[in-house]
């Protein structure tokens, strides 16, 4: 078999490989941002271009599997204490438009949280499900959760609804009122959603924490995000009630008809390396956390995930600290020193952690953290002000205004005729589109709904590279007048 050399001497000077020049320069700097595999694969190095294929006599299809495909899922399904699971190379986005396509039809409710991924949003625009939000609240230091009461309220004003969405765990780590949900939405005769993207490890580290085991029919999980597993690679688990063949066709109809095998072979290896290593890895990693955020606090850095109300639950393989010099400042003060986090908003930093690595990875970041103790504490000392651009407190940034009224339905208004309109003049005006702040990612503004005088009031007083969804002049979309 023929391998072609690589261009060298001269030659190699003019190749232009703009791509692979970016991701060795990232590749060169410490990440606790996914995918969770950070720059190692749980059994060492491959060359995808040596494995990479589709469907032949030999391989298997996503979409009518009879060999490996079958086999690989089965597994992943019992690791997961799933009926079915279905592989998914397009991210969870692919399986959470499966599973809203599978729940609902054109004209038919869901109920989602108000910090759902917009993924959901946009399947609702192009099937024609009409969303019912649940509002959320927030802590001190402005993060959202859902609160069972609140999916009450809206499962009691809108009972014909046919499923509900349940996030958990968030950005955070903050686990949602699954349990709680699934009781009521079931005895409405409700499916029970579940966008627990970020959760994947939780198969095998705290699986009673896993929405699955606390009532949830159909859950999707980006095991990139956690797990030893190339971006993109995700599963769609479901419960005994689901009807496997349904959901198959609708994941065919969202996803791409060439999945990649990579990708396939990613999920399955990050499962086995979890089937056998996963639980002492999860407690390993749980245990340094422990110790970091000890030594962290003792610098002045806390632990954010303290800040939820009493009584509710945290993924514990979680990284939120909370800064005195604000998350915004800290994330630009950790990239001056070759480190990546997750997110950073107003009051601190979240961070994802490796289960391969990630004590190493928190000693590093400990040191940085010594480093920066010790230059915000010179500042100080030399009377230099250390408010920065970016050391905004999370005190000023006030919650959103509350979830404004529908003028249009939201398949409406996303494909209406629309034009640019300045955040100050747009009072009155229908949005076509989701905006908002993130993090932490709640849509001020969805589709349809009317901008108030309140929401541009806020939308003034933010940060505006911290918000999504406006235009490249900072403008709102919005339905033209008319329409």
């Amino acid at each position: 078999m023929r391998r072609w050399p690589q261009a060298g001497g001269k030659e190699r000077r003019f190749l232009q490989r703009p791509m692979m020049d970016m991701l060795r320069a990232a590749s060169e700097r410490l990440s606790l941002h996914m995918p969770g595999g950070q720059g190692a694969g749980p059994f060492g190095t491959m060359d995808p271009y040596l494995l990479d294929t589709t469907e032949q006599t030999l391989t298997d299809d996503l979409y009518e599997p009879t060999g490996a495909i079958v086999k690989a899922q089965e597994l992943a399904a019992k690791s997961a204490g799933a009926a079915h699971t279905l592989m998914l190379s397009g991210g969870s986005t692919a399986g959470m438009h499966a599973m809203l396509l599978y729940a609902a039809g054109r004209g038919d409710q869901v109920i989602l949280p108000r910090n759902v991924h917009i993924s959901a949003l946009h399947l609702c625009a192009v099937a024609g499900i009409e969303p019912v939000f649940v509002p959320v609240c927030y802590t001190a230091a402005g993060r959202p959760y859902a609160t069972p009461e609140a999916y009450q309220q809206v499962m009691e004003a809108y009972p014909f609804a046919k499923a509900a969405l349940v996030l958990s765990p968030d950005y955070y780590g903050t686990l949602g009122p699954v349990e709680e949900v699934a009781r009521l939405a079931h005895e409405k005769g409700m499916l029970v959603l579940c966008d627990e993207a970020h959760g994947a490890a939780m198969n095998w580290v705290h699986p009673e924490n896993s929405a699955l085991r606390r009532g949830a029919d159909l859950v999707i999980q980006s095991a990139h995000k956690t797990l030893p597993a190339l971006t993109a690679s995700a599963w769609l688990h479901t419960a005994e009630n689901i009807d496997i063949t349904l959901l198959r066709k609708r994941l065919r109809m969202v996803q791409t008809s060439s999945p990649s095998f990579i990708i396939m072979l990613a999920l399955d290896d990050a499962r086995a390396w979890m089937d056998e290593h996963g639980a002492q890895a999860g407690t390993v990693l749980e245990e340094a956390l422990t110790a970091f955020r000890r030594e962290a606090a003792r610098l002045g850095y806390t632990d954010g995930q303290k800040l939820l109300p009493p009584g509710m639950k945290t993924d514990p393989l979680r990284l939120v600290l909370d800064a005195p010099q604000g998350g915004f400042r800290l994330a630009e003060q950790l990239e001056e020193l070759g480190i990546d986090v997750e997110l950073s908003d107003a009051a601190g930093i979240g961070c994802i952690l490796s289960l391969m690595d990630g004590p190493r990875r928190l000693e590093k970041l400990l040191d940085a953290l010594r480093v920066i103790a010790q230059q915000e504490q010179m500042a100080r000392d030399t009377t230099e002000s250390h408010q920065k651009v970016n050391c905004i407190p999370a005190a000023a940034i006030p919650a959103p205004p509350p979830i404004p009224p529908r003028k249009m339905p939201l398949h409406e208004a996303a494909f209406a005729p629309a034009q640019s309109i300045a955040i100050s003049d747009a009072a009155g005006r229908i949005s076509a589109g989701q905006v908002g702040l993130y993090p932490p990612g709640v849509a001020v503004l969805s589709a349809g709904e009317e901008i108030t005088p309140e929401i541009v009031r806020w939308l003034t007083c933010m940060p505006k590279d911290k918000l999504f969804g406006l235009d490249e002049h900072g403008r709102l979309t919005c339905v033209r007048e008319g329409v």
